[in-house]
């Protein structure tokens, strides 16, 4: 199974990163057992030293007041001293958790309320007529259970400064063995990332170095031969190269052929510019014309054609300004006026910001043409050709309308047809076939320079007229 260079990667991570993570959860549950053991004895100890250890002399004093009749019990107040002393044992009991470490605080509050009865006992009693029997009792009782609860409490501090030292012990230990253990385990670590490091560079670098050196090689050799690889990326890279190796040589024949197609297009446009059955009845009208003596004539027909042919050919220059095919076409229709006197009529509208814009030049005049001799020449009454220019939604609209005959729907739809049709193969075939010939020529230019979402548009009637309508981008930069 295939892994991606992340999921390696990150498995890697995972394995480096377990060692030393071990390490910190080690060192970190021993600083904390460290830190708990002896917060906990300082904690006692703090609390310990808290005790004043005036306490016997305090006590004892007041209780001897007391029994001699130099002070009242409620003056002296010796339950005071007890109720402090007892706050601070209980602190120490709940902060103990080993037995021994409750035992000492449980006996330390066993004696104070036991000293508490025994003062109890004395402040109920007459102090003149008990006077012997309270002596006894301070000096027995009060005064050896007073000086019972210091010497424990020294005790308790005695031994919980014996733990502290002990434990102290214990730690510095630790540390040198942490210590010891922590520099052995960054050398490991050191040397398992660097291992690591290797294993993981060489399992990526290797496969980007063969991918390099399998870049280099033949594009016949790449298409017959894909970079295996058990990274996934990889693979795809080399799939996605030679993918876009392929896709670079169809671009290459696109653009072989694109260009094939415009050296086509450009010598069927000259082929029909210099159409000898155009030139022909154009030269007998002049001879017709020079023999009716008709020089005027004559020398009109000769400057349209010398115009008409001039433009076209445009000194080998595929645009031409919109003012220009207007001239042209204007030739056009004239050398067309001196032959179809009796059945054409023509007019221009262009709108006066088209006139500089630069087009693909002789756009125009197949259009005418096909208007002409397809629809205007099989009508029995006269006919027009109106050619409209107008710029909307930032594109050159340019209209050859005829009120010819027209065409109906099946042949209208077949010529479309013939119009969008790309195919090689039905080129020669599209040719020969004179009523779409001079359309097909302009679409198949119009989308070669400009692109698939330019051209043209034929709406016809029968009986009724055609538009044909070209659409180009408004550029009047284009050279």
């Amino acid at each position: 199974m295939k892994n991606s260079i992340q999921n390696y990667v990150m498995k890697r991570l995972l394995i480096t990163f377990i060692p030393p993570a071990c390490i910190i959860l080690y060192l970190l549950f021993v600083l904390k057992w460290q830190n708990d053991e002896y917060t906990n004895i300082v904690k006692n100890l703090s609390i310990a030293t808290e005790f004043n250890f005036k306490f016997k002399e305090n006590v004892d004093h007041k209780m001897y007041r007391v029994v001699i009749g130099a002070d009242t019990i409620e003056n002296l107040n010796p339950y005071e001293d007890l109720e402090y002393a007892k706050n601070i044992f209980e602190k120490l009991l709940e902060s103990g958790d080993l037995k021994e470490e409750i035992n000492r605080p449980k006996g330390l509050i066993t004696l104070v309320n036991i000293l508490n009865n025994q003062i109890d006992n004395i402040a109920k009693s007459d102090i003149y007529k008990d006077y012997n029997k309270n002596i006894l009792s301070l000096e027995y009782d009060i005064r050896i259970t007073t000086e019972l609860i210091e010497d424990t409490v020294n005790d308790y501090i005695y031994e919980e400064t014996k733990k502290l030292n002990t434990v102290s012990i214990k730690i510095r230990k630790q540390m040198a063995v942490i210590f010891t253990f922590s520099i052995i385990s960054i050398l490991c670590i050191l040397y398992f990332t660097m291992y690591m490091y290797n294993l993981v560079s060489g399992h990526i670098a290797d496969p980007i170095k063969k991918l390099c050196n399998y870049t280099k090689r033949s594009e016949n050799d790449l298409l017959e031969n894909n970079l295996k690889s058990n990274i996934l990326e990889i693979d795809e890279l080399s799939y996605n190269f030679n993918d876009k190796i392929i896709r670079i040589k169809e671009l290459i024949e696109n653009i072989k052929i694109e260009q094939k197609n415009k050296k086509n297009t450009e010598l069927w446009l000259l082929q029909a510019q210099i159409n000898p059955h155009f030139l022909y009845n154009t030269l007998d009208t002049v001879v017709w014309m020079a023999e009716a003596g008709d020089s005027k004539k004559v020398v009109d027909m000769i400057t349209a054609l010398s115009s008409f042919l001039r433009i076209g050919l445009n000194k080998g220059k595929k645009f031409i300004q919109i003012r220009e095919e207007i001239r042209h076409i204007e030739s056009y229709l004239k050398i067309q006026k001196f032959r179809y006197d009796d059945i054409l009529e023509y007019s221009i509208e262009i709108e006066d910001s088209l006139y500089d814009m630069r087009i693909l030049k002789l756009l125009l005049q197949p259009l005418v043409e096909n208007a002409l001799y397809h629809g205007i020449k099989y009508k029995r009454e006269g006919g027009s050709i109106r050619i409209r220019g107008y710029e909307k939604d930032n594109n050159i609209i340019l209209e050859v309308i005829d009120n010819g005959v027209g065409m109906d729907e099946n042949k209208l739809n077949k010529i479309k047809a013939v119009i969008e049709n790309t195919s090689l193969e039905n080129r020669d075939i599209i040719r020969t076939n004179g009523d779409s010939f001079g359309l097909y020529n302009v679409a198949e230019r119009i989308r070669l320079y400009y692109g698939n979402e330019y051209g043209l548009d034929i709406e016809s009637r029968e009986n009724v007229g055609t538009t044909v309508t070209i659409i180009l981008p408004a550029e009047n930069n284009i050279d």
